[in-house]
């Protein structure tokens, strides 16, 4: 099914238990990018959050404890932030860097059409915001932002790279984030890169646009250079990644919907490993229907909090069919890497 290698590090992904929904029918929500902070606690943005003051858009959310006892709590309404799906501003990335937490959302410029399929969510025109003060109170406001930091598709929806408590574990002096070219579905990965201290900075920004000799890439500032690191055509929606410094390995995850954004038809993930972010990547685990239709499951992530030492048992964070109030809300299950 894929032109990609299996890996040679790990055999696969087993589940060592059930799923189990957040246990508050009440607080509903999707999307969950998510970053260990400094003061120990899980950040994360909901998009379209079913509670509280707002019910579009998004918000800022903290998750405390461990699975299954974990609690959420709402720390920020995001009351600008207004549109259902594709029709408002929807979180993609959440990282905490030096304390600073920073939070990366698409579609400033409101719906678009998806390069790879009318019935698809685009995913475009992407900005980020800054918060001091663990999400009370963000910079610049949204009012403010004239233009998206990365407008377009190529690089609509930004994940940051995961390296561990605060970043600590950076391998530089660069925050690393990653980006489909569809919310749903699309097809092309690209890697960007900016200098820690610089974040949301116009032209801090660049992007691997080709390959050297040796394999390393080569850089431009210049967006419209990037080129993908990894393509798979129509199988890779919103994307999450995560340093595991016990193997020296990333974890790439993506899944695609088996009908262009239906929460009916089921849904394949695929978790693969590189040893750079840019890869080389290998195909770890493939799973069709994962979940079931039921659940049509999608933007998986993995909350590094949550990982066990050895860097092979943690939670699998998910987000659940939106038509399905039961799953609607923060789903995880127990997950173990096996080793090849």
């Amino acid at each position: 099914m894929f032109n990609i290698p299996k890996s040679e590090i790990f055999a696969g992904l087993e589940w060592t238990g059930a799923a189990v929904p957040y246990p508050e029918p009440q607080i509903k929500g999707d999307t969950y990018p998510i970053t260990w902070a400094d003061d120990g606690e899980l950040y994360t943005s909901s998009g379209d959050p079913w509670w509280g003051e707002s019910n579009d858009g998004l918000d800022v959310e903290k998750f405390s404890g461990g699975p299954p006892d974990f609690k959420i709590h709402k720390v920020n309404h995001m009351n600008e932030y207004t549109g259902w799906g594709g029709n408002g501003q929807k979180p993609t990335g959440m990282i905490c860097v030096e304390g600073v937490l920073y939070l990366a959302f698409q579609n400033l410029l409101f719906a678009k059409k998806a390069p790879h399929s009318l019935h698809s969510q685009h995913g475009s025109d992407a900005h980020i915001v800054s918060s001091s003060n663990k999400g009370f109170f963000w910079v610049p406001h949204l009012r403010n932002i004239r233009e998206p930091l990365f407008p377009g598709y190529k690089f609509g929806g930004p994940s940051f790279v995961q390296h561990g408590q605060n970043n600590a574990e950076a391998r530089d002096g660069y925050v690393y984030a990653i980006s489909s070219d569809q919310w749903d579905n699309g097809s092309n990965l690209r890697l960007g890169r900016a200098p820690e201290n610089e974040i949301t900075g116009l032209g801090a920004w660049h992007w691997v646009k080709a390959w050297e000799a040796d394999g390393s890439p080569a850089w431009s500032w210049n967006l419209d250079d990037a080129i993908p690191v990894m393509s798979v055509h129509r199988r890779l929606g919103c994307p999450e990644m995560v340093w595991l410094p016990k193997f020296g390995r990333y974890l790439l995850l993506s899944w695609h919907l088996h009908g262009d954004f239906s929460p009916a038809d089921g849904t394949d993930l695929m978790v693969f490993e590189s040893p750079n972010p840019w890869g080389p990547f290998s195909l770890v685990h493939f799973e069709e229907l994962w979940e079931g239709k039921e659940t049509t499951p999608y933007c998986p992530r993995i909350p590094l909090k949550w990982m066990a030492e050895d860097n092979l048992s943690g939670h699998l964070l998910y987000s659940g069919a939106w038509t399905n109030s039961a799953v609607y809300r923060a789903n995880v299950r127990p997950f173990r890497l096996v080793l090849a």
